[in-house]
């Protein structure tokens, strides 16, 4: 892109020539003053410097009010950019105009259709708009796109705006624009708009253009756009080709920041789009952020291939699905009931999407009304919790309400469905914390990802990341994955507990000679849904909350013991016989073995057999004792330590009467337990006085 700036105009003024992206056109702009923006002149790129954050105000209203006129006498853009428009004097595409106020706080205005055959390009409009500047002839008043169109701003949950009640000039009678003032107050009664101003202005005569201005530096000092924290987010609204740039698409800056060097995903399409460059206003920036409008030129990528509808984000920013829980209200004005699985049109963003709407109350919403809902879409959506959205008839088309999207590519559980409408309440109205723990639940036992968390709650990182912690401190949620911070609740893991028990239970049954299942074994039952990692995580949570027991490898059930053959169980009590002989100091295991004419492999067997039923305690890889030994053991330690602080391995092998090795294991074993906490070369009392208790 070129600038010029001509020496033949006066000195004040300064004429600039300019390819415009967003507009497809070459423009020249007389300023009475430089523009509030600077040139970098090692990059030449213009930087917009607004005194104030930049916002998008459109346009709405009944066809013929003097929309595109007004927005003309404003800022001297003629916003119908078509042959067809300006030969049938009627606007059926958006239109883009700039407005910079003496303050330099810039806006972007965008010119919608007011043809009720054209709403659907409407609302390609309304989903970026910060305001709106509701337009009503006053030589008509209010018509059916007027009471549309302001329905859909509400539904949209735009915040604020400004009535202009044009044509004016045409009015004969001043009393006759009173009415139609009245009128509109009238309409505008619990709306977003009950409180605005309404002007009276002629975009022939100028009368009111000032005080529309003044109104627009008001509400410039209203949008602080906090957005501009969260992720990179725009709704493509147009997409085109240019001679020597290429593919270029146009949108609102929802959300966030972009820099030319970051890289974006396209959505629902997840492709990767790289960005040769970037205009707001028709300058070239290095940087857009919310309230702008932007046009990006993309490399790689044909304008076949990204269209309106589309969205361009960062990566993980949204979730794309066929399906939504979301909340509907249905207008008042709505003629008949929505019946159960009606097929309608969905807008969302920029994007109109055909399905069926799945009435999760009932089997109908009478108008006025709201309900949870569930929209089915022919078609692939992307979005993120707090989306709103408006629903159209699918024919005839006309609006029948709207609302917000709750839950973006729900899970398809079945057993959430009975008590889905209250926690989809839970998750839209409850607190931060109430959400982050309903978004979790409904995601059943897949749990989420934290890089997905932000996306379904609506939440900041930093809320999400404070709130995930707070869950987890409480017991309310469980991390089965560090690396990949997935997250479930615990009403799901213990589902899969009673899933866990019945494998075990039913492994019991066909094996009882068996001690239980190994964790390959029971990773093989949970491979579907979860990893080898999470598994582990999962079995050592069921294990510390007594669902299932597990002895060395092998996991069981409380109940369950093995049953052995008389041949076995007459081993077995050889071997309690020959350890309980041996005292304080037993056989270890190779002599044990040899003690009783077993190979290793049965030996081995019977003691593991041994120690899970509990008849020997294992305190080593070789050494096991009887119960019966350990307790008189611990008595003679217990009476040692109400005499004595403390001891050493010398002291209680002289106890014992021990060897050496002996008296090493067993004191690692009572530290294992906690009955003995180790100090450097001693031992103090643990919890070896509990057990008198």
């Amino acid at each position: 892109m070129k600038y010029c700036w001509s020496s033949l105009c006066p000195a004040k003024v300064n004429l600039e020539y300019r390819f415009d992206f967003d507009r497809k056109v070459i423009t020249h702009c007389l300023f009475e003053k430089p523009p509030s923006s600077s040139v970098n002149k090692m990059s030449g790129v213009k930087e917009l410097i607004p005194s104030s954050n930049p916002f998008v105000i459109g346009t709405s209203g009944h066809i013929d009010h003097g929309k595109t006129t007004l927005v003309k006498a404003l800022t001297g853009v003629d916003t119908d950019r078509f042959a067809e428009e300006k030969i049938r004097g009627i606007t059926i595409d958006l239109g883009f105009a700039h407005y910079e106020d003496e303050l330099g706080n810039h806006m972007a205005i965008v010119d919608v259709p007011g043809h009720e055959k054209f709403v659907h390009n409407m609302l390609a409009g309304a989903a970026g708009m910060d305001a709106v500047l509701l337009v009503v002839a006053a030589d008509e008043g209010v018509m059916p796109q007027t009471r549309e169109h302001l329905n859909i701003c509400n539904l949209l949950n735009i915040k604020s705006g400004i009535v202009a009640l044009t044509r004016v000039d045409l009015v004969e009678d001043r009393e006759m624009v009173e009415l139609c003032k009245e009128e509109v107050l009238t309409l505008l009664e619990g709306t977003f708009m009950e409180n605005v101003p309404v002007i009276p202005v002629s975009a022939v005569t100028g009368e009111g253009l000032n005080q529309l201005r003044n109104e627009f530096a008001k509400l410039a000092k209203k949008f602080a756009h906090p957005e501009i924290e969260k992720p990179f987010r725009l709704y493509v609204d147009r997409s085109f080709t240019l001679k020597g740039f290429g593919t270029v698409v146009t949108g609102t800056v929802l959300t966030g920041s972009l820099s030319q060097d970051q890289e974006v995903v396209q959505y629902p399409q997840a492709r990767e789009i790289r960005i040769r460059g970037m205009q707001s206003h028709g300058i070239k920036v290095k940087e857009v952020q919310a309230g702008q409008r932007a046009a990006l030129n993309l490399t790689g990528i044909a304008k076949e291939e990204v269209q309106r509808g589309n969205q361009l984000a960062m990566p993980e920013s949204l979730l794309s699905g066929y399906m939504i829980n979301a909340s509907l209200s249905l207008l008042k004005d709505t003629s008949n009931p929505l019946k159960n699985r009606t097929r309608v049109r969905l807008h969302l963003g920029t994007q109109e999407l055909i399905g069926r709407i799945v009435l999760l109350e009932g089997e109908s919403l009478s108008p006025g009304e709201t309900a949870m809902v569930q929209f089915r879409s022919e078609s692939i959506l992307s979005g993120k919790y707090g989306d709103r959205f408006i629903i159209r008839s699918f024919s005839p088309m006309y609006t029948i309400g709207g609302g917000t999207l709750i839950n973006p590519s729900p899970s398809k559980s079945r057993r959430l469905q009975q008590e889905l409408p209250e926690r989809l309440r839970r998750l839209m109205d409850g607190d931060e914390y109430v959400r982050s723990e309903e978004v979790i639940y409904l995601r059943s036992v897949r749990g989420v990802v934290y890089s997905e968390f932000q996306v379904r709650s609506g939440l900041s990182d930093k809320e999400c990341s404070k709130n995930l912690q707070l869950l987890q401190k409480q017991g309310q949620i469980l991390c089965v994955d560090s690396v990949s911070s997935r997250y479930l609740h615990v009403d799901h893991v213990k589902r899969v507990g009673k899933f866990v028990s019945r494998v075990l239970n039913n492994h019991h049954q066909k094996f009882p000679d068996r001690e239980g299942m190994t964790h390959a074994e029971l990773a093989g039952k949970l491979s579907l849904i979860f990893t080898e990692k999470e598994v582990e995580n999962l079995l050592k949570y069921l294990c510390d909350s007594d669902m299932i027991l597990q002895q060395g490898k092998y996991f069981y059930l409380e109940d369950h013991q093995a049953k052995i053959s008389q041949t076995r169980l007459d081993s077995l009590t050889n071997c309690l016989d020959i350890i309980s002989k041996g005292g304080f100091q037993p056989m270890r295991k190779t002599r044990l073995l040899e003690e009783m004419g077993l190979n290793e492999k049965d030996g081995i067997e019977l003691l593991k057999f041994a120690t899970h039923s509990k008849k020997l305690v294992r305190i080593s890889e070789d050494l096991h004792y009887n119960p019966e030994q350990i307790e008189k053991i611990l008595a003679i330690l217990r009476g040692f330590f109400e005499k004595n602080p403390d001891i050493n391995v010398i002291q209680f092998k002289e106890l014992m009467n021990v060897s050496r090795k002996y008296a090493i294991d067993l004191l690692e074993y009572f530290d294992s337990q906690r009955f003995t906490i180790r100090k450097d070369n001693i031992r103090v009392p643990g919890k070896i006085f509990e057990l008198e208790n």
